[in-house]
């Protein structure tokens, strides 16, 4: 990988580098063996892992032409984040929003995009086209970087920023390393929740008893998905009777065991083992690979509450109050395979296999009292909530890297990727069940109601498939005092989603209310209750207009070209244009039939248009540069967005309704950071930044017909977001040797506009964009022993209130924007190294126990206990 960064990131001077590197290698040679010691000694006692983790990784960013950060390995290693997620949210100006989606500079995950070794990658989400990040491990990442201003051999799809996620490489010598942990937080005191068929096995794959069964898939193939019994009894030409007969047979064979109970939560368990190698095969020829696994196993557990808010007397009141507990087993297993054949060092080929699972078994139940029931009947609702989800992400990667020193230096770069994501949500279970007590006095007697959906059952699918291809030529130019880079490619992308859902009712309406009182669910929903024509169970199903099937594709073919000057090595002008096609579709499918709704014609998009940018960074000395860029870009709605079909977030539980009218968002970035480097890592900087959006499209709340919230997408008139960003990392040796601090704080604001529709009324129709933090604050005091024995680190993190949903008015009257507040995140993690080849670690997180809440008119309407977690893992490597 070292020499595939030489080939691809320096290729201006590379010949200048081939001469330094032969010289080193001669004065290697002459050195003694007692100066060859000296040097070494000096290593050991004064390059700490503060040098060591920092000098890459800020050599890659000072030699970028365009604004970006980058995060390494080692960093990541240090503040004891597992994922990349978590990792991301120590970069200067990001936030990290539901434990996966990164903000950049105070945007939403639809303004930042993703890519996975500079390809783009597809996502399982059903609300986002965006990957959630926390299905990257940490130990398959080498580095990320974050490119906050755009260049034309990016996609012109560019917002906030670029995340892209480099794996680890083919290393040049044998590397054998494995790993294995176990952690628990302050919230497994208390019992968590399961279910018969729930917590799922190590592998935490379905055992097939969540999916559909057999009889019931032949039935819907039969009975075009409809398999009331009215139109059972019209397909057959059999009786009404007859037909409620096999209705009930069905209801029998879907999975209705679901009786919740407790059970004391396991530690979790987490391990890892890589192996790779590199063997010079011929001549001038090298093969390398490397292989790895990561699995983890983990619970949490947490209290929840929940309130929504109406307006009654001229003020905002509670009409819905709830408080939950929410379990939740989480299985992760990452796999990745590469392969590397090497000619020389100006040719090289690497292919690389990864495949991410990441599966969740989640049971959530709690009272809930609406003002109905409190003012009328004294009575509370108590819900039950199981869900249980696969999300996998395989992609395979072919890429090389050639250098032609006889063809005037001439580099190409080349990549093919194939990415296949999906999310399998089988058996998602819901049944209400009524309380004679109110939710304060805790649960009382429960009972089933005589209602036409006593429990429902939810079966999806999603597929969403990506290839992405591109190629990149490079031609240096020399002349006096000037070097000149000539860049130039193309890339084609495309992406393709499916996305198929079935929703079952099972109905008590003609239940004897007396059957109802006082049975557990498995009781009361048994095959023998199911299938008694005497007891009056009847099962529904049939497609309506509002199911979330749809189908989706999106092709954007793109050419660019780009100059790097250098003047004199005191300037460096960067920048090109890029030309990019975009074709979408999104259409409503009719499950019955396979058909699209509508006319396809409608549904899709075409949109061509030239993107530019400009780079300039002048030198100051060796050790100060000041950078200028701007940049104009797009945003464009996402595939889901743009389907108008009902979706339940599993994130946030909201209802997502997609809008077929939305706009592409036009942004013109600006950006200026001065930067100074210093020996030993120590670096600063201060950046400033503009984007100016036409367009903007944001995240509403539409009128519902019911308590539920339900989300939708507008464009915005305009918007904008500007701000402030300082970094830095001291080295405190004067104070302590080993010691050092590092940190970043972003001061930043934002603004958009918005109109009223018929379907949204906004209370504040200009404010600030949703999700955008005032403030973003990172704070690290590390400690690395002499002796190369100690490392610690106490990382501290926060981000200011951001709007997480827009108020909206009810009738002349408003409520108020509703406001995640800041949680304070303070971490400590501490590694000892008892000997060369291995390492014990210690990772204490949120030693502050602060928890997850959203204030609306000062009433705390959403709230979520973290606890505080402790974890141990032992690593071994040689």
């Amino acid at each position: 990988m070292k020499k595939h960064a030489v080939l691809t990131k320096s290729k201006v001077g590379i010949a200048v580098a081939i001469a330094l590197s032969t010289q080193l290698a001669v004065a290697q040679e002459a050195a003694t063996d007692a100066a060859s010691a000296a040097t070494i000694e000096e290593v050991v006692t004064t390059g700490t892992r503060l040098q060591g983790s920092a000098a890459a990784v800020v050599e890659e960013r000072k030699a970028q032409a365009f604004v970006a950060d980058i995060l390494g390995a080692e960093q990541i290693s240090r503040t004891g984040d597992s994922d990349a997620a978590s990792a991301l949210r120590r970069v200067t100006g990001l936030t990290l929003v539901d434990g996966k989606f990164i903000y950049v500079r105070g945007l939403g995950e639809r303004y930042s995009s993703t890519q996975l070794n500079g390809a783009s990658v597809p996502s399982p989400d059903p609300t986002r086209n965006v990957i959630p990040l926390d299905m990257f491990p940490a130990s398959i990442i080498e580095s990320m970087s974050v490119q906050k201003s755009y260049s034309p051999d990016m996609p012109a799809n560019f917002g906030g920023g670029n995340v892209d996620i480099r794996t680890v490489s083919i290393p040049t010598d044998q590397v054998f390393e494995v790993s294995i942990g176990t952690g628990w937080d302050s919230n497994f005191s208390d019992d968590g929740l399961t279910y018969a068929g729930g917590g799922s096995d190590w592998k935490g794959t379905d055992d097939g008893s969540r999916a559909l069964s057999g009889a019931m898939t032949s039935a819907l193939a039969r009975y075009q998905e409809n398999i009331n019994a009215a139109n059972i009894a019209n397909v057959e030409g059999i009786s009404i009777a007859d037909a409620q007969a096999i209705n009930r047979n069905l209801a029998a064979s879907l999975n209705t065991q679901n009786e919740v109970y407790t059970k004391s939560l396991s530690p979790d368990i987490k391990g890892s083992v890589s192996f790779g190698d590199s063997f010079d095969i011929y001549d001038d020829w090298t093969f390398g690979f490397l292989a790895g696994v990561d699995y983890d196993n983990s619970w949490s557990n947490s209290e929840e509450t929940e309130k929504v808010l109406g307006i009654a007397d001229g003020q905002s009141v509670v009409i819905q109050d709830g408080a939950s507990r929410v379990t939740a087993q989480t299985v992760e297993l990452s796999g990745i395979l590469n392969f590397g054949l090497q000619y020389g060092d100006y040719h090289k080929v690497e292919t690389s296999t990864i495949f991410l699972r990441n599966t969740q078994d989640r049971v959530e139940q709690g009272g809930v009292e609406t003002a109905n029931s409190i003012t009328e009947s004294n009575l509370s609702f108590f819900d039950t909530d199981i869900r249980y989800e696969e999300r996998e992400l395989l992609t395979n990667q072919v890429r090389g890297s050639h250098f032609f020193p006889e063809l005037w230096n001439i580099a190409v770069d080349w990549q093919y990727a194939e990415s296949e994501a999906s999310r399998y949500a089988p058996g998602e279970v819901f049944y209400r069940q009524i309380s004679n007590r109110d939710l304060g006095d805790g649960v009382g007697d429960l009972a089933f109601q005589q209602t036409r959906s006593a429990t429902t059952l939810q079966y999806q699918d999603l597929q969403d498939d990506a290839q992405d291809w591109r190629v990149d030529v490079e031609l240096p130019l020399y002349f006096d005092a000037v070097e000149v880079l000539v860049k130039g490619g193309g890339q084609l992308s495309k992406k393709a989603r499916s996305s198929f859902s079935r929703r079952f009712a099972i109905s008590a309406e003609t239940v004897a209310n007396d059957a109802l009182q006082g049975v557990g669910y498995n009781e009361l929903f048994s095959d023998s209750n199911l299938i008694d024509e005497n007891f009056g169970f009847q099962l529904f199903g049939a497609p309506t207009a509002t199911d979330p099937n749809y189908l989706a594709a999106q092709q954007v073919e793109a050419g660019y070209g780009l100059l790097d000057i250098n003047l004199n090595n005191d300037w460096r002008v960067s920048g090109g244009l890029r030309w990019e096609q975009y074709t979408q579709v999104a259409a409503q499918l009719d499950i019955r039939n396979m058909t699209v709704i509508g006319d396809v014609a409608e549904a899709g998009r075409i949109e061509d248009d030239i993107y530019g940018s400009i780079a300039l960074t002048y030198q100051l000395n060796d050790e100060m540069q000041l950078r200028f860029g701007y940049g104009s870009t797009v945003v464009r709605p996402d595939l889901r967005e743009l389907t108008e079909v009902l979706f339940v977030d599993p994130i946030t539980n909201f209802k997502v309704r997609g809008n077929s009218n939305l706009s592409t968002t036009d942004i013109d970035n600006f950006d200026m950071r001065w930067e100074w480097y210093l020996p030993a890592g120590e670096n600063y900087s201060v950046g400033l930044f503009y984007k100016d959006l036409a367009n903007p499209i944001e995240a509403v709340e539409a009128k519902g017909t019911d308590s539920d919230r339900v989300i939708t997408f507008l464009n915005g008139q305009a918007g904008e977001v500007y701000g402030v960003e300082f970094e830095f990392l001291k080295d405190l040796t004067g104070l302590r040797d080993g010691l050092f601090v590092s940190g970043n704080l972003t001061l930043s604001d934002s603004e958009i506009s918005i109109a009223n529709t018929g379907n949204v009324e906004l209370t504040n129709n200009t404010r600030r964009m949703t999700g955008h933090s005032k403030y973003v604050a990172n704070l690290q005091f590390g400690y690395d022993s002499l002796d190369g024995e100690h490392s610690a680190s106490l990382i501290y993190n926060v981000a200011g209130e951001r709007i997480a949903f827009a108020g909206v008015k009810q009738g002349e009257l408003g409520i108020g924007d509703a406001f995640e507040q800041p949680f304070h995140s303070l971490d400590l993690v501490y590694t000892w190294y008892p000997d060369f080849n291995s390492n014990v670690k210690l990772k204490v997180q949120n030693l502050l126990g602060d928890d997850v809440s959203i204030v609306q008119d000062g009433i705390t309407i959403q709230e979520r206990s973290v606890g505080t977690g402790v974890s141990v893992e032992y690593s071994y490597a040689f």
